[in-house]
Parts: structure tokens; C-alpha cells; sequence
């Protein structure tokens, strides 16, 4: 973990604040509400529709006008017994979001988990959650902001709202970033920059997309993206975020023998960033700064920034700034040859840099302890889910027993014992056959027929409630070679770990299938092509980031993925199949190991056209 890693806990809640309130700016002027009217009457005055159009212009005024904002909510509290449920969800939103700004962290909580828990609408649930999010990582309560974090993630498929999922997606790309989970927080933050909402651009996405990559040591350059994006949060006045980018790139140009390039970018904006009044990203520029002059062996200004990094950086907290600038500090001193004044720093910057290890440590650790707290939650409800299907049959082999041993009872009463014997046989057999005849063997997911069987019967209720299905079909990559070169016994061990993968990242609804050989199927209920191809890439990242086997971990397997949605396709199985089948293949012939939508006008040979279909 980097220097943005430890600036996160620093200035996570000003960029995820700003962007929760920026994101609903753009529709204060829409609103058109007086405050003043809405504050001086009495609430019998307000009409329902009266006061959904004020609790609007409140959420639209928490960024640009918080006085107004703050009297809003304030006139709104007596009313609350008068407010239906979601205007009393929205009311505890704003309370929450206000008392989180002025750093009252445990009443923001309080009205947020309001919000959360009954679950007043979708929409609200997400913003409330994100805001949550940001405010558990800035009070370092690692482990309960991963748990919400798990839970912002089961919501998203679901978001259609895009302003609240632009929101979730930052804070959910930001949160994971810290704990090194970078291909998921790439992931997320390509999905801000391709789909922005009204009113947003791919500033804020190109953020937390430049501080990903840096974090995991991929960046090799500059992508023009970046300068791009740099310029538009510009022009759109959000400097937060351009100057963000800039101390990024400046640790890049250290990390890369770059150290005057480093002191002309940071020089060049460090009065704007002065005139921002954001002390943290300040005190991040005069650290860079004070490395970038020690390389230059320009010791005056490396002590000067050293420090100016130490005095801005966030108070009681050991902060990345403060960690570098007590090292520079110390070799400042140790190069004059001031032995009293390099040891003082020496024993500062060790305390710095234990207490940022340790802070770095608990973050990841957390998300470890969450993630594996996920995993048992669903082998548990996987296991009472089978244990209920047991019951169940169980139940049903009660029952015709029961009137089988009357009836034979009646007729043959010397047979009873036979006949015992043979309903207990034949109920162990149905249960063996009933797995074997719709599991895979191999796998344990769905065989062909099987998925066939359950695919048919989601895309009819799919039909019959308008709701759009897509279908996700992919093959691990070379796969013959791999049986080829290590046999078959590994070429298994592949599947199951491939399949493995898969399982961690689909919902209970999906229905997940092996065809034959290395080729699988995923039917995504009420998903649309977007969100289709977003868990696609996401199956695809998962089973690269996987090494195969334990026994040969450096065997890497990768997949192609062909999408087909109902909104092209229609809901006949047989259609999608053709038409994911075709964007699977054009997968394989791009180079393979990515993630191609189906086009229904590309009708190609596929093992799944009858000869009529042909």
C-alpha cells in the first residue's frame, strides 16, 4: 500500500461527501422551492407534495448552500410524525448526512443506520449506505465498513438510479483500493468513467482509476486519459480532484527517477491548491515535494517542505505525510552530519511509519475477516438450503410410504418386511439419481440439460413480468493445451477452480451450468446488457487474477465471455445461446481473454443453429 493508501483516511469523507452532494446539485435549480417559505409557516401548512419538493431542494443545497440546507432540515424535524415512510427515510438521510459533515460521527451513524436497516426505497438505502461507508473508514472502523460495503454490493445489479450508483461505485472503488483489492476497484472506477450520469464527467472515476493503478505498481506512463481528465475537472471547477491526480502523478515521476518533473508539476499548482483550503492534499504536495528536492540534493528546500509536510498533516493521526516527511527530515540532518537532530527525526519517523503499518495492516485484515465472513454466511445457507431439499423429500418419501405400507398392509401383511426394505432402497436411490441426473459431476453446478431445464423456466417468468435476462457465455482459454501438457487430472482440477471462482462472484438467482468440456453458461435474471457485461468482466478478472492449481501456480488460465441480452435476443434460450455464442467466438478471434456483447445481426456458424436455424 502507497502514499494514497494512508490519504485515503484522510480525505475520503471530503471527496465522498462532495460527490454525494454534487451528484444532486444539478437539481437545485429544478426545484424551486423558497426556503424562507418552507421555514416560516407551521407544518400543517405543507402539503404532501410541498414537502417532497422541500426535502428535493435540500438534498439539492447540502454542497452549494449548507445554511439553507441546515434550516431546511431543521424545519422539517417537527413534522417528522406527519411524514410518510420514505419522506421520513429522506428526512433521516439528510440529518445524517449533515451531522456526518460537521464531524458528528455517532448521531450520523444513528440516522443512517435508520435508513439502512428498514430499507425505506432502494434508491435512498444506496446513498445512505455509501455515506455510511465513508464515514465507518474515516473513523478507522475498518471491519463494519467492509461489512456495509458487502452489503452495497449485493444492492448494485439492482440500482437502476444512476446518480446513487455513481456515488456507491466511488466509495465502493475508493474502499477497496485501501485494502488492495485493486482489480475490483479498477473495475469499478472504469465503470464511473464509461457510464457517467447527467451532470457528472469522468473526472471523478479517473481518480480513483489513477490512484488504483498507481497503488498496485501498474502504471509504466501517463495515459492521455488522465490529462484528460485532469482538464475536465478543471473546467468543471472540481479541483479536489484534478490536484489529486497531480500528486499522483508526481509519485509516479519519483518512483521513477523523475524528480524534477515532480517539483515542476507540484510547484506549478501548489498556490491553487493553497487556495483551496484543503490542508490534507497540501500537506501530500509539500511531502512529494521534500522527496523530489532530497533526490535533487537540494537539502534547504527538502528540509523546508519536510517541514511544512510534518505541521499540515492531519493532527493525531500518523499520516503518509507526516511518515515521509520525518524521513527526509532525518536524512536532511544525517547528510549535514547534525547526529542530535537526525536521531530525534530518525525515532519520529519510526514512530510514524510503525503506526501507518499497523493502520495499513488492520485495513487489510478486516477485509479478510469480511470476506471469509461472507463465505461462511453463504456455505451456511448453501448447507440449509439442502438440508430444508432433504426435508422436503424426505417428507414426500414419508408420505408414500405411509400409503404404500397401508395398501400392502391390507393385501400382503406377511410382506411387510420386504416391502420396508424396498421403499428405503428405492428412496436412497432417487435422491443419488436426482443429484446425478442435474449436477455435473465434475463441477457440481448445473449439467447441460439441467441449465436448459431451469434457463427455459427463468426466461419464461422473465417474459411473463417484462424483465429483461442476459446470458453470459464463456470458455477457459487453450484449455486442450493445458490437458495436453499436464494431463488430464489437472485439466480437471482447472475447471473446479474455474468454476470455484465463478461461484464466489453470482447471485442465488443466477443459474450457472457447465455445457461441455471448458464451455459454461450464466443466465442473469432482471440484468441489463450493461450491468451483463460489467459482471462478465468481472467473472473474466477473477479467473485470470487465479492461479489454476496449487500444485502448479504458475499455470494461468484465462476465459472469453460472449454476452446476449433479451433486449436483442428475445426470450427464446435457443436465440440467446446463438447470439452469445457468436460474441464468444468473436472473443476468441480478438485474441481471446475478454468480454464481447452479442450483435443479432451476426449470425455465424455455431454448434448451437439446427439445421433450419442455419
Amino acid at each position: 500500500m502507497g502514499a494514497f493508501g494512508q490519504r485515503w483516511i484522510a480525505a475520503l469523507f471530503v471527496l465522498g461527501m462532495t460527490m454525494a452532494g454534487v451528484c444532486t446539485a444539478a437539481s437545485a435549480a429544478g426545484a424551486g422551492i423558497d426556503a424562507n417559505a418552507a421555514v416560516s409557516g407551521s407544518g400543517e401548512a405543507l402539503s404532501p407534495g410541498a414537502i417532497d419538493d422541500t426535502l428535493r431542494e435540500a438534498d439539492a443545497l447540502k454542497i452549494t448552500d449548507f445554511a439553507r440546507y441546515s434550516r431546511l432540515v431543521d424545519a422539517m424535524t417537527p413534522m417528522e410524525p406527519r411524514l410518510d415512510n420514505d419522506q421520513r427515510g429522506m428526512l433521516h438521510f439528510l440529518r445524517g448526512w449533515r451531522a456526518t459533515w460537521l464531524g458528528d460521527y455517532e448521531a450520523g451513524r444513528g440516522e443512517l443506520e435508520k435508513v439502512i436497516d428498514p430499507s425505506v426505497n432502494s434508491v435512498l438505502r444506496v446513498r445512505a449506505l455509501a455515506t455510511l461507508i465513508n464515514l465507518l473508514g474515516v473513523g478507522h472502523r475498518y471491519q463494519e465498513a467492509f461489512q456495509r460495503l458487502a452489503e452495497l454490493q449485493e444492492l448494485l445489479p439492482s440500482v437502476r438510479d444512476r446518480k446513487a450508483r455513481f456515488q456507491a461505485l466511488g466509495e465502493a472503488s475508493q474502499l477497496l483500493s485501501t485494502a488492495g483489492q485493486f482489480d475490483q476497484a479498477e473495475a469499478y472506477a472504469r465503470e464511473m468513467m464509461a457510464q457517467p450520469p447527467p451532470g457528472e464527467t469522468i473526472c471523478k472515476g479517473a481518480q480513483h482509476l489513477l490512484r488504483a493503478r498507481r497503488e498496485a505498481n501498474r502504471l509504466s506512463s501517463i495515459e492521455p486519459v488522465f490529462e484528460q481528465a485532469i482538464g475536465t475537472c478543471t473546467a468543471r471547477h472540481e479541483d479536489v480532484f484534478a490536484e489529486s491526480m497531480r500528486a499522483d502523478i508526481a509519485a509516479f515521476y519519483l518512483d521513477h527517477g523523475r524528480a524534477a518533473d515532480a517539483v515542476a508539476l507540484l510547484v506549478a499548482h501548489r498556490d491553487n491548491l493553497r487556495a483551496l483550503d484543503y490542508p490534507q492534499l497540501l500537506s501530500e504536495f509539500d511531502a512529494y515535494l521534500a522527496r523530489a528536492y532530497l533526490a535533487l540534493g537540494d537539502l534547504a528546500n527538502a528540509r523546508r517542505f519536510g517541514l511544512l509536510a510534518v505541521a499540515g498533516a492531519i493532527r493525531d493521526e500518523f499520516t503518509d505525510p507526516r511518515r515521509t516527511g520525518y524521513l527526509v527530515l532525518y536524512q536532511v540532518e544525517e547528510r549535514l552530519g547534525h547526529a542530535p537532530q537526525a536521531l530525534a527525526y530518525h525515532e519520529q519517523y519510526m514512530a510514524a511509519d510503525k503506526a501507518y503499518l499497523d493502520d495499513i495492516g488492520a485495513r487489510s485484515l478486516a477485509f479478510q475477516i469480511v470476506d471469509q465472513q461472507l463465505l461462511a454466511r453463504k456455505a451456511d445457507v448453501d448447507a440449509l438450503n439442502k438440508q430444508n431439499e432433504i426435508l422436503r423429500l424426505s417428507g414426500a418419501l414419508d408420505r408414500q410410504q405411509v400409503e404404500t405400507g397401508r395398501l400392502y398392509i391390507f393385501i400382503l401383511g406377511l410382506a411387510l418386511v420386504a416391502i420396508v426394505w424396498l421403499v428405503l432402497w428405492l428412496r436412497r436411490s432417487q435422491l443419488r439419481f436426482m443429484k446425478l441426473a442435474r449436477r455435473d459431476g465434475l463441477t457440481g453446478i448445473c449439467n447441460r440439460e439441467h441449465f436448459v431445464e431451469q434457463a427455459e423456466r427463468v426466461l419464461a417468468y422473465g417474459a411473463r413480468s417484462d424483465r429483461g435476462l442476459c446470458l453470459i457465455l464463456f470458455d477457459l482459454d487453450h484449455f486442450k493445451n493445458v490437458n495436453d501438457t499436464f494431463g488430464h487430472a489437472v485439466g480437471d482440477e482447472v475447471l473446479k477452480r474455474a468454476v470455484n471462482v465463478c461461484r464466489r462472484s453470482l447471485h442465488a438467482c443466477d443459474v450457472f451450468g457447465r455445457l461441455g468440456g471448458e464451455e459454461f453458461a450464466v443466465l442473469l435474471p432482471d440484468c441489463s446488457p450493461a450491468q451483463a457485461r460489467a459482471r462478465a468482466e468481472q467473472l473474466r478478472l477473477s479467473i485470470a487474477a487465479t492461479s489454476a492449481t496449487p500444485s502448479h501456480p504458475e499455470l494461468q488460465v484465462t476465459a472469453s465471455f460472449g454476452v446476449g441480452s433479451t433486449l436483442q435476443c428475445g426470450y427464446e434460450l435457443h436465440r440467446l445461446l446463438v447470439v452469445a455464442d457468436a460474441a464468444l467466438y468473436r472473443a476468441k478471434r480478438a485474441g481471446r481473454n475478454g468480454v464481447f456483447m452479442g450483435d443479432t445481426g451476426d449470425i455465424p456458424d455455431s454448434p448451437y443453429l439446427t439445421e433450419s436455424g442455419a
